[in-house]
């Protein structure tokens, strides 16, 4: 635990410094923490004032009494869904460049040559990229929180959030989803040797938020404490098939050997 201390204090102060880390994680927060719902909040009302639209949402959602106070609760658990994505792309990108710098700056062949196990190694690497994406995913959900229950306050008079499945997402999931994602990409790094394809696992994790989001809409099932404790659940349980995996396919000979040839 000590030597993976020490690997993540040095490697973090090259992260903090690293722009193109920083970037795409900033336009995500401005998009989906503060523009999105601004957006919503403001417009929801107009969008009740059509007598069609009012059918509609009570097709969908049953003869409601506050159809806007249930379209507003449906739209907050698709922006859980959507702020998953820093806890999974914040890791696909710190995690490739923090191994794969190594090999840039020849340093990682030194580090190899030490005592430290390979578990501690990783488990370093992975808190260089777990601790930032759980800040980064803490900070969005306490901006998107305030940004929603000041402007639905102000118009509806009331305050949405938090709730359960906010707490369950922004402090179980969350974690549990970095990690996996560290995993992942611990290994995809370690068997390539550009880091730009290496961080190209993040924008997998696009795909099933998306679809999940559409079978909502479609009415195929809603996210609700039962599902989100049950995501938690399994993926739980692969978070140390991953780290035995990641070990293993981590061979220290093979990288050196196949870095040394290509360098």
């Amino acid at each position: 635990m000590k030597n993976s201390l020490i690997i993540f204090r040095k490697e973090i102060k090259e992260i903090v410094k690293n722009k193109n880390i920083w970037l795409p994680i900033l336009i995500i927060t401005i998009m989906f923490s503060i523009v999105m719902p601004l957006i919503i909040s403001l417009v929801s009302g107009s969008i009740f004032e059509d007598e069609d639209t009012v059918k509609f949402m009570n097709k969908v959602f049953g003869d409601v009494e506050n159809p806007e106070k249930v379209f507003i609760g449906f739209l907050i658990k698709q922006f859980l869904i959507f702020l998953l994505m820093i806890p999974a792309m914040v890791p696909s990108l710190i995690a490739p460049a923090s191994i794969l710098m190594e090999k840039e700056n020849n340093t990682l062949e030194p580090l190899l040559g030490t005592p430290i196990r390979t578990r501690e190694l990783l488990f370093g690497k992975a808190l260089t990229a777990m601790i930032p994406a759980f800040v980064i995913s803490t900070i969005n959900f306490l901006i998107l929180t305030l940004v929603l229950d000041v402007a639905i306050y102000i118009r509806m008079g009331y305050i949405p959030l938090p709730t359960a499945e906010w707490l369950i997402v922004a402090f179980i999931l969350s974690p549990i989803l970095s990690f996996l994602l560290t995993m992942i990409s611990v290994i995809v790094s370690s068997k390539s040797t550009d880091i730009r394809s290496a961080q190209g696992i993040g924008t997998v994790i696009i795909f099933p938020i998306y679809l999940i989001i559409g079978l909502q809409i479609a009415g195929f099932f809603l996210i609700n404490i039962t599902y989100l404790l049950l995501a938690c659940l399994v993926f739980l349980i692969f978070c140390p098939i991953l780290l035995r995996i990641a070990v293993r396919i981590f061979d220290r000979e093979n990288i050196l050997t196949k870095w040394k040839m290509k360098a």
